[in-house]
């Protein structure tokens, strides 16, 4: 389900009240002492309520999340996206938000449901993948695509104990974002260097521990899907991507 920041539940998504309601005294902690979250474009979307969030339930007699309202609810954002007049300050980020389950607790299930949900809207997708971006994960211009517009998804979930920036609450989350307002955010010069190095100096202070050497710029041509999940330190390898493409 496809929501916006405050709007009101139907009964089959109230376990999202408290999961909304995580993520934006997460993000917007002003009145807790310590650290802020280490995102300010993040900081800025929840003080102006523009956060989108798309709910996943659960399906408990197929045992599996209800991955279709991933792909439908992931379309309508995108079109309400201008992907040619993108404005970081009205931009507006979609949390994809999944239900917590008692049983699903370990990295490799949330690796499990990711690498499904990203295999499922490139079978799903409508629209050809866009030619000028290719389809080999390792390129340094690949970057996930769907319904014709360039991603960038952050995996969050509960099993990041040291990265407290990548954990978003009790259940596994995506934050997605047009991959071209990180080209708006921070451009491939001084000012954005300056602002890419600001956020990562947040990220360690916020988190304890040094940022993930994986972390790279689009621009600079360093590898997107190792950033998508990254591990919880910075000795594990990154997960491999196993999709497949039409």
């Amino acid at each position: 389900m496809l929501i916006n920041q405050g709007d009101n539940l139907p009964a089959k998504f109230q376990w999202g009240h408290a999961a909304i309601s995580h993520v934006l005294s997460k993000v917007d902690n002003a009145a807790e002492t310590g650290p802020r979250f280490p995102c300010f474009f993040g900081q800025h979307a929840v003080k102006h309520g523009n956060l989108r969030f798309l709910l996943i339930p659960y399906d408990f007699e197929r045992l599996r999340y209800e991955l279709d309202l991933l792909v439908c609810g992931l379309r309508a954002y995108i079109d309400d996206v201008d992907i040619d007049a993108l404005d970081i300050k009205r931009h507006r980020p979609l949390l994809a938000l999944f239900e917590p389950i008692a049983t699903l607790t370990t990295t490799s299930q949330f690796k499990q449901v990711f690498v499904e949900a990203m295999q499922l809207l490139i079978e799903e997708d409508r629209r050809p993948w866009p030619a000028h971006v290719p389809k080999d994960p390792v390129h340094h211009r690949w970057t996930m695509c769907f319904h014709g517009c360039e991603l960038f998804v952050n995996v969050s979930h509960p099993s990041h104990v040291l990265r407290r920036s990548r954990n978003m609450g009790a259940g596994l989350a995506f934050v997605v974002n047009p991959r071209k307002i990180f080209d708006i955010a921070a451009p491939a010069d001084r000012r954005g260097r300056a602002i890419t190095a600001k956020i990562r100096h947040n990220i360690d202070v916020y988190d304890g521990v040094a940022h993930s050497p994986l972390l790279g710029s689009y621009l600079l041509g360093e590898a997107q899907w190792p950033q998508y999940m990254i591990p919880d330190n910075n000795e594990d390898a990154p997960l491999e991507c196993p999709l497949h493409f039409k």
